[in-house]
């Protein structure tokens, strides 16, 4: 039998062999002669007991031929070991085994001696071939493990500057909200990931009153968080002039954010929304302006849900935006709410499946109104971040969340 062609090529660069005997005799030292003068194979007889020189003389062989039958026993040589150990095929010559599937493993292949060298040089010739493939495909199995590697620490890297992004963004935020004059206030902020594009305060502008304020910038992630910091800063409250100070009206205040955003612009522009409110404690008026942010809602104490629109655009498009103001009179038990658009779609229609797409819907009112009838603003707080939790367990938050709610508790 001639060895295939597409093996042929193998005769001229002399494949190294080793040849190991798990039998009495001399037969490897006959295969070790006849494959080397008829095949042109580099043998090699392992004739050693040194265990260190086996394992080195497999391991700068392509193949390792075992004259004899392999057993439990006899698996665990030093030949074999290394090269099962080295992913080194490993041919046995006996006639003890009628299927290749019934030799133990780490054996390549079982050839019966009756069948001549041709069939033994074939099967060497094929695995040393295969053999190749092989160590191809360690190598980029290696090389893809390195790579796997560095992505995942530059992976481990982003969590922990965002984790530290997430932990200054929080230190942005109130860590309490004042009260005063009966006017208290608490607040629900939920990011949909490490950091939010969202951002509200509550500011105690002098001894009679309140500024709130809430931002969401247009877009997620880092980015959006950076804008919300911006624009927290940029606000300004108060224009103090000598000794004396002018609380700003919220038109004022929101239309220098934008006059401060529009210089900023660069490259790529940036929009946000935002409302803000000033409550004057003494005669309970509250007055609103609005950058394109939802409406702010007001609940009476009997449990009345009404919006407050108000008309302005984007903070960050045009320089010369103009914010329209509302002024209302706030009774006693009254509610005011500030939300962004996350709520929009933190409550999917009834029977919506977990993986639809969730659409924008008014869902939020509903649940608003389930709770308008309580106590105060850290009753309602508790309570939605409850129906969240709820929600959440069938439905994962997919955009920020920032609920800030004041209420008169003087009676």
């Amino acid at each position: 039998m001639a060895i295939p062609a597409e093996h042929q090529s193998l005769n001229n660069q002399q494949p190294r062999i080793a040849i190991s005997s798990l039998q009495p005799g001399d037969t490897h030292e006959t295969v070790a002669r006849v494959l080397r003068a008829r095949f042109n194979f580099d043998t090699h007889v392992i004739n050693e007991r040194d265990p260190v020189s086996i394992a080195m003389a497999v391991r700068d062989s392509q193949a390792l031929v075992l004259v004899g039958a392999p057993t439990v026993e006899n698996m665990q040589s030093p030949a074999i070991e290394e090269a099962i150990s080295s992913m080194i095929p490993v041919v046995a010559l006996c006639a003890e085994f009628g299927d290749s599937q019934d030799a133990p493993a780490g054996i390549s292949f079982v050839l019966d001696p009756q069948l001549g060298p041709e069939h033994l040089a074939t099967a060497l010739s094929a695995l040393i071939a295969r053999q190749r493939e092989i160590q191809r495909l360690q190598l980029d199995k290696a090389t893809a493990m390195r790579f796997s590697g560095g992505l995942r620490n530059q992976i481990d890297n982003i969590q922990e500057e965002l984790q530290l992004a997430a932990s200054v963004q929080q230190e942005f935020l109130p860590r309490i909200l004042p009260s005063l004059g009966g006017i208290a206030s608490a607040a629900l902020w939920r990011p949909a990931a490490y950091v939010s594009g969202d951002i509200y305060n509550v500011m105690r502008l002098d001894e009679h009153h309140l500024g709130l304020f809430v931002t969401d910038a247009v877009g997620h992630g880092v980015p959006a968080a950076l804008l919300t910091l911006v624009i927290s800063r940029s606000l300004q409250t108060k224009e103090i002039r000598d000794n004396s100070y002018r609380i700003l009206s919220p038109s004022e205040a929101l239309s220098r954010v934008n006059a401060d955003m529009i210089t900023r612009a660069g490259i790529t522009t940036r929009f946000a929304t935002a409302i803000y409110a000033v409550i004057d404690t003494r005669n309970r008026q509250l007055t609103v302006a609005s950058a394109g942010h939802l409406p702010m809602l007001r609940i009476s104490a009997g449990g009345k849900c009404e919006a407050i629109p108000t008309v302005g655009g984007l903070l960050g498009v045009f320089d010369d935006e103009t914010f329209t103001e509302e002024v209302i009179t706030l009774c006693p038990g009254d509610k005011i709410l500030f939300y962004t658009d996350g709520f929009e779609q933190a409550f999917p229609e009834l029977g919506q499946e977990p993986s639809a797409p969730r659409l924008p819907n008014r869902r939020y009112l509903d649940v608003f109104n389930e709770f308008a009838s309580t106590a105060n603003s850290h009753e309602f707080i508790e309570n939605i971040n409850r129906r969240l939790d709820e929600e959440s367990q069938d439905f994962p938050q997919i955009d920020d969340l920032t609920l800030l709610c004041a209420s008169w508790t003087a009676i």
